[in-house]
């Protein structure tokens, strides 16, 4: 059979009920790099003042093999908050709409805030060259890069503690090779 041909998924009630998402159905290596270092999304969970577990999306970059992201200090909870409590967990997942191509990663571990200027350049640039890499023109970058680069801001970086992945396809015996970008667009670009 070859990698990207449909099979008939399998629900074994009882495996699916028993799954070890952290041993049992990792995703392949190549799939893993090109998730973690490819995909636009992913969201952060800390904990607030309050107790209260926060879910935020974020654009993050990886640098160095770490990932990054960039929040406003002010007007944003969140720097706050993990000064206060360090602990973090990060989501990246495709946006598989077919089940059988679910993959996802989960980083759990602490959270490092930084104000230092070199750090917020670099991670700031990596943004704008990843989130707004069809802007060609060198003025609008920089017009781009000045609205990214203010001084209320801070860089959350990850510092993983455990790192998990899985792909769904294979909890179901129905495994296909890739990562599939952009399936939920296809599904209601006609409507």
């Amino acid at each position: 059979m070859a990698d990207n041909e449909a099979t008939t998924p399998v629900f074994d009630p009882e495996k699916l009920e028993r799954v070890q998402v952290a041993t049992d159905y990792p995703m392949e290596p190549d799939e893993f790099d090109t998730l973690f270092n490819h995909n636009c999304y992913c969201e952060m969970a800390h904990v607030n003042k309050k107790g209260y577990p926060i879910v935020t999306p974020m654009f993050y970059v990886i640098m160095d093999g770490f990932l990054y992201m960039s929040s406003i200090q002010k007007y944003r909870k969140k720097v706050h908050d993990l000064e206060a409590n360090p602990k973090i967990s990060v989501s990246i997942h495709n946006d598989g709409s077919n089940a059988n191509r679910q993959k996802a990663i989960l980083l759990i571990g602490n959270a490092e805030v930084s104000t230092d200027e070199d750090l917020r350049t670099k991670v700031h640039w990596a943004i704008i060259d990843k989130y707004w890499w069809d802007l060609k023109d060198e003025e609008i970058r920089q017009a781009a890069f000045k609205g990214v680069h203010t001084p209320l801001r801070a860089i959350i970086k990850v510092i993983p503690d455990k790192t998990i992945s899985w792909d769904f396809g294979k909890m179901v015996q129905s495994y296909q090779k890739g990562v599939w970008f952009g399936e939920s667009y296809d599904m209601v670009k006609d409507l």
